[in-house]
């Protein structure tokens, strides 16, 4: 008997060692939206810049535009999960994330396109900065570059707030404090990462729940970096780690875009600030719109008098949030 019990303890852990050793380092995990069109890119682009390490990748398409098919087909490496409706980026990455072996959670978009290697080169640096003495890390960027090779905002941005709302109002908000410098090409800790290219560990994302699912979009990683922070973890970003960023839709200044991405911002204030707090940065931001508008009338620029012109419009709409209770926007 003790030596069938030897046995079965040696194959027990030899069992764990075997299924340690196949649990992938990260889990990739992508969010689609009518991204039929550019998603094979994505894909391609992410397994290349992986090589090496051990991960997993994950899928789900929120449009039905026959992304998933186009998967399983050129990449049947991926784990496809079933089309759920539209579910948004929250919801969406939070059903992937339930599905996830990995022991870090890669948030990549869609229209996010890797050329070399800077998934193993982010997941290097996550495991340096532990190496380093930063064990309090939780979730780690890079800097993601526009087609026109400008830096996207969405990599620097701060945390929301009334002073950083402020800043962006006068025309300061180059200088809002704690924001990546992307040009400055060392490690930097920062407020907030972008959640187009965005590491976290899997055991803080569980702790904290995933993403709020009350943001159907925007604002959503602002809120979980925030979290992040108040359990007492870093935030780090690495500039010489650099992606594409496709926003595809060639309008970052429409009239819907903005009314969504006020809407993001609203319902953090209304979550993480006081009462009065909320109201003067969501004041703050009606007037950057309206001074934009006014910019837009005398330099007669057609895209700023749609997409302020919405915003201003349209406050009734984005001003107390996201509802609880809601339909998927179009």
């Amino acid at each position: 008997m003790p030596d069938q019990l030897n046995q079965a303890n040696a194959k027990d852990d030899s069992s764990a060692r075997d299924a340690a050793l196949c649990k992938p380092a990260v889990s990739v995990l992508v969010v689609g939206y009518k991204s039929r069109g550019y998603i094979a890119r994505c894909f391609e682009g992410a397994i290349k810049a992986s090589a090496g390490c051990n991960a997993e990748f994950m899928f789900i398409d929120c449009s039905d535009d026959g992304s998933a098919d186009l998967l399983a087909e050129k990449f049947p490496s991926v784990r496809v999960l079933p089309f759920q409706g539209n579910l948004g980026f929250a919801r969406g990455n939070n059903v992937l994330a339930q599905h996830a072996r990995g022991d870090k959670l890669l948030l990549l978009n869609p229209d996010v396109f890797c050329e070399r290697d800077e998934i193993r080169a982010l997941l290097q640096f996550a495991d340096e900065e532990f190496a380093d003495g930063y064990a309090t890390a939780g979730a780690w960027g890079s800097v993601t570059v526009l087609p026109n090779g400008e830096v996207d905002g969405g990599c620097t941005q701060t945390m929301l707030g009334v002073l950083s709302a402020f800043l962006v109002l006068v025309g300061l908000g180059s200088v809002r404090p704690g924001a990546l410098r992307p040009h400055k090409l060392t490690p930097q800790r920062v407020p907030v990462l972008t959640g187009a290219f965005m590491l976290v560990r899997a055991d803080l994302w569980r702790t904290l729940g995933g993403l709020d699912e009350r943001y159907f979009m925007y604002a959503e990683e602002v809120d979980l970096c925030h979290r992040i922070a108040s359990l007492g973890f870093e935030i780090w970003a690495d500039p010489r780690i650099r992606v594409l960023h496709d926003t595809g839709s060639g309008a970052p200044k429409s009239g819907h875009r903005l009314v969504q991405l006020c809407t993001g911002n609203a319902t953090f204030f209304d979550k993480h600030l006081g009462p009065l707090s909320s109201w003067i940065a969501k004041s703050l931001m009606w007037l950057n719109a309206l001074t934009r508008f006014a910019w837009g009338w005398i330099r007669r620029k057609p895209d700023y008098l749609e997409g302020y012109g919405a915003v201003l419009g349209r406050r009734r709409e984005w001003w107390n949030g996201w509802p609880t209770e809601r339909a998927a926007p179009t």
